[in-house]
């Protein structure tokens, strides 16, 4: 009887234990980790200080997908997010390397099951910066990000270009076209030289792309500024039709008015009479 109480009591208090959340710590603390195997519980000792990178990177990537997230539209991410992208990769980069104790981080939360989900949300979370080339916003000195010079001009003369609307806009847009349309060139000419191709979408950080096509949207659409450039283009294309037309009237002139509508009859007939001795010569030689 006395065995059956003490059995008793053990079985309790193991039960409240399982069912007490705060001893999820139990199998779920940062320096160890509780395994289960066919009902056989053991443990496998990892160091508290992987844990401790591991929560600080989550925290980053947090904070970088947030900033990214709200910076979207207008797309401002690569200058408004570059310190939370440099502490998201530096601690990913801290992740990668350290080893406590003779124990790689990198071996515990790395590509130990299909789901790796560790490496999986780092990918997704810097895509978004890869896709939008944010880097080349930056130049990387020792690691260190600093914008660019040319980085530096481009918003100078977007900012000048949008000061002048603002300055000379009015209702029928007529005087912000002429005020502003050199410094809107200017502008436009300097974006082309950022990147090798005409578009730049794949090799210019997005933030300048973004930022140019809401001046261009602005400028042809809103203020209907590019009529402007209609009747120079139109004389320009007149004069290249006309120019491309003339050896065609050349042709023709020299075809219905030349000379060889006047030859005479008789040197006509008397090609065509060779033309036709001729092959009846070379039928006969074959027969």
């Amino acid at each position: 009887m006395f065995k059956f109480c003490v059995l008793f009591v053990i079985i309790s208090i193991f039960v409240k234990l399982e069912a007490n959340p705060e001893n999820d710590d139990i199998y779920y603390s940062q320096s160890q980790v509780i395994l289960r195997d066919n009902g056989i519980r053991y443990s496998s000792s990892y160091p508290s200080q992987c844990f401790e990178i591991l929560k600080e990177f989550a925290e980053n990537a947090s904070n970088f997908t947030l900033c990214t997230i709200l910076h979207a539209r207008p797309i401002t991410l690569c200058e408004k997010c570059i310190k939370d992208y440099v502490k998201f990769r530096d601690k990913y980069k801290e992740l990668l390397v350290s080893v406590v104790n003779g124990t790689s981080c990198k071996s515990i939360f790395l590509s130990q099951d299909r789901l790796n989900a560790v490496q999986e949300y780092h990918d997704n979370i810097l895509s978004v910066w890869d896709k939008g080339n944010c880097n080349d916003c930056y130049n990387w000195t020792l690691g260190i990000p600093s914008l660019k010079s040319t980085t530096i001009d481009f918003y100078r003369m977007s900012n000048d270009t949008k000061d002048c609307i603002s300055k000379y806009n009015d209702p029928d847009n007529s005087e912000v076209c002429n005020k502003c349309m050199q410094i809107y060139e200017q502008l436009d000419e300097f974006y082309k030289t950022l990147s090798s191709d005409s578009i730049g979408v794949d090799s210019v950080c997005m933030d300048i792309v973004d930022s140019m096509n809401a001046t261009r949207s602005t400028w042809s659409k809103t203020l209907n500024c590019c009529n402007l450039r209609r009747t120079p283009e139109v004389v320009f294309l007149s004069c290249a039709g006309i120019i491309s037309f003339l050896p065609i009237l050349y042709y023709i002139t020299v075809r219905y008015c030349g000379p060889i509508r006047d030859l005479p009859n008789v040197l006509k007939q008397s090609r065509f009479k060779q033309t036709i001795l001729r092959g009846l010569s070379i039928e006969s030689r074959s027969d």
